[in-house]
């Protein structure tokens, strides 16, 4: 018989560029009792391959193999907790905290410790008839007068 089709699957088969359905056809040919004298030597690899993959693990292999090793099978079985994007983030959220309080601290303690030599000016400080040609000019003026003298409130303007 002429084997050429097997010899030619066994040369892909080498170089990695066979199907899973031409491998599938190369192991059931070796499987056959009659296999020619010349590929004799390649039988026992794919024959290996289903010897190999009928074989597998028993139920009891983990109890055997913590025995082996000296420990019990775990009790109780670790969950997987779902982590949202909220509570990977709360760290971030504590360190801003942090910070905000430590600056709110320092500019406190900034604040007490420097002298002010000239207070700031409050409406009572300015005089009323000033108030009145402030509010009488035009914005340009209004706005002028303003940023040279600052005021706390609009509402202590219209006393």
């Amino acid at each position: 018989m002429d084997y050429k089709y097997i010899e030619q699957l066994l040369e892909r088969y080498w170089e990695c560029q066979t199907t899973l359905e031409e491998e599938a056809i190369l192991r059931t040919f070796f499987r056959q009792e009659d296999v020619p004298a010349s590929l004799l030597p390649y039988r026992a690899l794919f024959i290996e391959e289903d010897e190999m993959a009928a074989e597998h693990l028993g139920k009891d292999f983990r109890e055997k193999m913590l025995r082996l090793v000296g420990e019990d099978a775990p009790a109780q079985v670790c969950k997987a907790r779902r982590v949202t994007f909220m509570r990977r983030l709360r760290p971030f959220y504590r360190a801003a905290g942090l910070v905000a309080i430590l600056l709110t601290i320092g500019n406190a303690a900034h604040q007490s410790f420097t002298d002010e030599e000239t207070p700031p000016q409050t409406a009572e400080t300015i005089a009323p008839d000033s108030i009145q040609q402030i509010l009488m000019g035009t914005p340009e003026q209004q706005s002028a007068e303003l940023t040279a003298q600052p005021i706390d409130s609009i509402g202590s303007l219209t006393r």
